[in-house]
């Protein structure tokens, strides 16, 4: 399809920031490595297919969009292929955390399931193994989370990786589709700190309904986030943008997390 029949986001229904991600997925697919910034703290989200249904309008047209761009006609199979994607780069190298530090990760459980912290530590469990880094939970912790929200302090060295579970009260783009955000900060060549915020709604129907594989599979995608992954479009990987009920890692998920182990000691 040309250029000038390529939608917009407004005629799409979606934000600026959705599509220029999107772009940008498919810009890394060709070849084309955005720009690195040397700053940078990025917070992406898992949408939860109970909420609104299997997929939300935000989810149908971003595929819509992925597909008018890339022109692709393939077959669900074909979309299913290993696929992976970085957040930032540093000329070939992903960027993410210091492969010699370990990387500690604080729980807090106040809202979410009683099995909060178990929960938690199964997900670190998966990275720990898919990546070879140092991943470790140091415990369960009362009151805020400090660092979900990245400009509410300074990010250094010693910050944990923070989990808790919040609402729409404290954080704004915790909408009722929205089953998780993650991200982390990017500081000259590694990432720092981290922050993954899950849905207290979501979680409170996750558990009526004793649904484990969903609530560890929300946290490890938005784990993925906090090491590095960004969204593909590939629905046989639990990175994909589009949550269709996947709740194990994928091949390409897990070829992309090797990969983020395996940088640079910083």
């Amino acid at each position: 399809m040309d250029q000038d029949s390529t939608p917009s986001a407004a005629e799409l229904g979606i934000s600026d920031a959705e599509y220029e991600r999107i772009v940008r997925d498919l810009q890394r697919r060709r070849g084309v490595e955005p720009p690195v910034r040397p700053v940078e703290a990025s917070t992406t989200a898992r949408r939860s297919p109970s909420l609104s249904g299997w997929l939300s309008l935000l989810f149908v047209c971003s595929w819509a969009l992925v597909r008018v761009l890339s022109g692709d006609d393939s077959d669900e199979g074909a979309a299913a292929e290993p696929a992976y994607a970085f957040i930032a780069m540093d000329g070939d190298q992903p960027i993410g955390f210091s492969s010699c530090r370990p990387i500690q990760v604080a729980v807090y459980p106040a809202g979410g399931p009683s099995d909060a912290e178990q929960l938690v530590r199964e997900a670190v469990d998966r990275m720990r193994s898919a990546t070879g880094l140092d991943i470790v939970v140091t415990g369960s912790y009362g009151g805020h989370a400090p660092n979900w929200n990245f400009d509410a302090a300074p990010i250094t060295l010693l910050d944990p990786v923070s989990v808790s579970w919040q609402d729409g009260a404290a954080i704004a783009d915790m909408t009722d589709d929205t089953a998780g955000l993650g991200g982390s900060a990017v500081v000259g060549r590694q990432r720092v700190g981290g922050t993954i915020a899950l849905s207290r709604d979501y979680y409170a129907q996750l558990a009526e309904r004793g649904d484990h594989d969903e609530a560890l599979a929300v946290l490890l995608h938005e784990f993925g986030h906090v090491l590095g992954l960004d969204h593909v479009d590939s629905t046989g990987e639990l990175m994909s943008a589009v949550n269709v009920g996947r709740t194990t890692l994928g091949e390409g998920d897990l070829e992309g997390l090797r990969r983020l182990g395996r940088g640079p000691c910083l």
